[in-house]
């Protein structure tokens, strides 16, 4: 009986087969094996391209790197799919994200974002498209773009292109969700990182000045909300933390109230059939351990809301319904306050005062948060007080606020100084005149 023929020597290890070619679509195909025992098929356009995105795989295989080559899943179907309908809610809920900054999020990527990047695939995301893509933003008109004539004006203004800020939050949108995609292992780097966006130049605001500030108050004297404005300058506070206060956060006899609570208005989900976004107030908690404080109320502002309180208490037994009792800033009924009515009534308030109007030069309501500060600095409160008062968590950023008001203050102690030079060299003149 003869001798089997000896086997054929393997030229090629197990999993390494070659790419081969299909015959449906005459795409060029090959097998990454993954760590946990599935494969995964990557393709080319020729045998070369399949090998070498094959060779890619092997690399970040052992790399210890995600396998990027292959993936389909575009932009859009990222942030849409995964980022805005998991990722961010799942923060939300966990108390690390708010419901208001998840909106804001949502509408730079359905405004700026996706209509210009949504259809690259997400793994072949390059400098060259974000390049490509802030240029196209810096070009892209405003939608605050007014539509109708002014007093006085035969035609419209030039269309109004997005601003340098509007430009440089939705690059830093997409940086923070590229952040996540790298370390959901989607891609293997965050490109934004790898290209700048455009210089936002700081505005520097102009401080709401005593003489204003008094005759904004004079002028509200008889306004429904001069409380209001009385104690946002009073106690530093933002819109939505004036609108969220509760009674029950005010102790009178101790003169204090604590912060917890926010009115803000959000959004909210598409109408699928009107193709608009229905909004809702919400009330929420305040994002920070600072924010959430225990503060002194001035003398005059607490005998402001104790009035305030039997006002509305006689306005509560006339209203035929009244929601929230506990409210104190609310509508005839009881409810919140729309920011945005609020907003309107401050436009009015500053028109009747003859303060300063306009886009860039007007008086904002947070203008009487920087008035506090201002004040506070006026009379003689240091940098820490004031972040007390203002509830910054840290001292950088009220410094950085007020870093004019610390300019006055090296100005005046120059001065000092200079006094003080200036007595000094007096009496060496004196001396050299009887030498």
């Amino acid at each position: 009986m003869s001798e089997p023929a000896p086997r054929k020597q393997r030229t090629r290890g197990n999993r390494d087969g070659r790419p081969y070619q299909r015959s449906s679509d005459g795409k060029w195909a090959a097998t990454v094996y993954l760590p946990n025992g599935k494969r995964k098929p990557v393709y080319g356009n020729s045998r070369k391209e399949a090998a070498d995105k094959k060779k890619k795989a092997e690399q970040e295989i052992a790399a210890g790197q995600p396998v990027t080559a292959g993936r389909t899943d575009t932009l859009a179907d990222y942030l849409v799919n995964v980022w805005l309908a998991v990722t961010l809610p799942q923060r939300v809920a966990a108390g690390r994200l708010a419901p208001s900054t998840l909106d804001s999020y949502r509408e730079k990527i359905e405004l700026h974002i996706v209509p210009h990047l949504g259809r690259v695939k997400l793994v072949e995301l390059t400098t060259t498209h974000l390049r490509q893509w802030l240029l196209e933003l810096a070009d892209k008109p405003s939608r605050k773009t007014r539509r109708s004539l002014r007093p006085g004006e035969s035609k419209l203004p030039p269309p109004e292109k997005l601003s340098a800020r509007t430009i440089a939050y939705a690059h830093a949108v997409l940086r923070k969700a590229l952040a996540d995609a790298v370390d959901d292992e989607r891609v293997t780097r965050n490109v934004c990182l790898l290209v700048d966006a455009p210089t936002v130049e700081k505005k520097e605001f102009k401080p709401l000045t005593k003489e204003e500030a008094a005759r904004l108050l004079a002028e509200a004297a008889d306004d429904r909300l001069w409380v209001y404005w009385l104690v946002l300058l009073a106690l530093g506070l933002r819109r939505g933390e004036g609108l969220g206060m509760r009674w029950s956060h005010i102790d009178f006899e101790a003169g204090t109230i604590r912060l917890e609570k926010s009115i803000q208005r959000l959004r909210g989900e598409l109408d699928a059939e009107t193709g608009r976004r229905r909004g809702q107030l919400v009330e929420k908690s305040l994002k920070t351990t600072a924010s959430k404080a225990v503060v002194a109320i001035p003398a005059t502002a607490l005998q402001a809301l104790k009035e305030h309180r039997r006002a509305q208490a006689g306005e509560r037994l006339r209203a035929k319904a009244w929601t929230d009792p506990d409210l104190v800033f609310s509508t005839g009924l009881g409810t919140p306050l729309e920011p945005r009515n609020v907003n309107r009534a401050w436009s009015a308030l500053c028109k009747r005062a003859g303060l300063r109007q306009g886009d860039e030069e007007g008086v904002r309501i947070h203008d009487l948060r920087h008035a506090c500060g201002t004040f506070l600095f006026a009379e003689g409160a240091d940098i820490k007080t004031i972040q007390g008062v203002l509830r910054h968590t840290r001292q950088a950023t009220t410094a950085d606020i007020y870093v004019h008001l610390l300019e006055e203050v090296k100005r005046g102690a120059a001065d000092s100084m200079d006094g003080i030079l200036s007595d000094l060299t007096k009496q060496r003149g004196r001396r050299r005149s009887a030498s």
